[in-house]
């Protein structure tokens, strides 16, 4: 019997050790910033106004991370462009009073002639010109300078670009009309560049639109930036500009965050048009755990680089602090955790001894059995 003893206390003293280092997930943040196995560690308070840059649209974590700085696509004020000619542009030259230079076949073209793929245009007396990059006043300067040198005196030239085809940006994926979009004389903006393509298809995803240039790719959250009147019309599009939407259905996959700790159900939300906040999270997951939660201790922990991590802490009970959750946009990949209180730590420890607090009983109880079937007073 003594042995028997012996064991059980054993295993209540294992189980009671096993207690001591139970399930108690509670995270210990340092100051407003911190360095752990490398990483800059910085920490953020939501209920003291601080939403780090959780909150400025089209400049995400992803985006800080990029290869290009979004505010380098970004003009003040918009320019007064010249257009300079390209490849297969038409282009008409008109001198004033000599027919037959303008109409050198004998039939006026009011379309003018076609540049070539290489930039060249032939014009009579004045020869070949290279004539791609110029501007149609640089242009009408030389065929000038020539005819003068040549055959006429003082010649009345008239230059214009009447067709548009060698500058180019493309649009592709989810939009409406896919492809090449033409410069002309004036400005393009971005938002003129989607309007040309027919706006975006019903399968579009705006917020994760990427933006090429120069071999750098710029990530723009289109969709916000619109809703908060962010000046799109400063985006100015140059010849050569790549820009792709892609499809929601494809952002999906990997638009997550991941909601952990205790909360109604722990796994992913998805971010749609690369909108969630933290409060849509924490609802889509079931809310905070009622019995086990620390409203006070809801962290959303941000890589934001490959050297920083943000963590931005939440106290849920304060009401105000629940309204900036509202405004605290999340990013893709975040981890929203949420903290165990106190009590459900005792809670699990409780837990934990009440099964071997039978054990132990059901135990002493069936030794007591066996002295009494011993002595025979068993059922007396």
């Amino acid at each position: 019997m003594k042995k028997i003893c012996l064991g059980l206390c054993g295993v209540a003293a294992a189980l009671l050790s096993g207690c001591a280092a139970g399930p108690q997930m509670q995270m210990a943040l340092p100051g407003d910033s911190a360095e752990y196995n490398g990483y800059t560690v910085r920490v953020h308070y939501i209920d003291q106004g601080d939403l780090g840059k959780a909150n400025v649209a089209a400049a995400s974590a992803e985006e800080e991370s990029a290869a290009g700085n979004l505010k380098d696509l970004m003009v003040d004020s918009l320019p007064q462009l010249e257009y300079h000619i390209g490849p297969l542009d038409m282009v008409q030259i008109v001198v004033w009073e000599h027919p037959e230079l303008t109409s050198p076949m004998g039939q006026y073209q009011p379309a003018g002639q076609k540049v070539t793929t290489d930039g060249k245009l032939f014009y009579p007396y004045a020869g070949e010109l290279n004539v791609a990059g110029l501007t149609a006043q640089e242009l009408r300067l030389e065929i000038t300078k020539r005819l003068s040198d040549k055959i006429l005196n003082d010649p009345q030239v008239d230059v214009r670009v009447t067709g548009y085809n060698g500058r180019k940006a493309f649009v592709s994926g989810a939009v409406n009309k896919p492809g090449a979009v033409g410069f002309d004389e004036k400005p393009m903006t971005l938002p003129d560049a989607i309007s040309l393509v027919g706006g975006f298809d019903e399968y579009a995803d705006p917020s994760a639109m990427q933006f090429r240039r120069d071999g750098k790719v710029y990530s723009i959250n289109y969709l916000d930036a619109f809703q908060n009147n962010l000046a799109l019309e400063k985006i100015l599009l140059r010849p050569g500009d790549q820009i792709f939407v892609p499809a929601l259905k494809e952002t999906q996959k990997s638009n997550k965050v991941y909601v952990l700790g205790e909360v109604g159900r722990v796994g992913t939300v998805d971010v749609n048009n690369g909108k969630l906040s933290l409060v849509e999270a924490l609802a889509s997951s079931g809310g905070l755990n009622a019995l086990n939660a620390d409203s006070r201790s809801v962290y959303v922990i941000r890589n934001s680089n490959e050297t920083t991590i943000d963590v931005y802490l939440l106290n849920a009970k304060n009401a105000m602090a629940l309204a900036m959750a509202e405004r605290f946009n999340l990013s893709s990949h975040d981890v929203v955790y949420v903290d165990a209180s106190g009590l459900a730590t005792w809670n699990r420890i409780i837990s934990l001894i009440a099964p071997t607090g039978a054990l132990l009983n059901n135990a002493a109880s069936t030794g007591r059995n066996i002295q009494l079937m011993s002595s025979g007073q068993w059922g007396r």
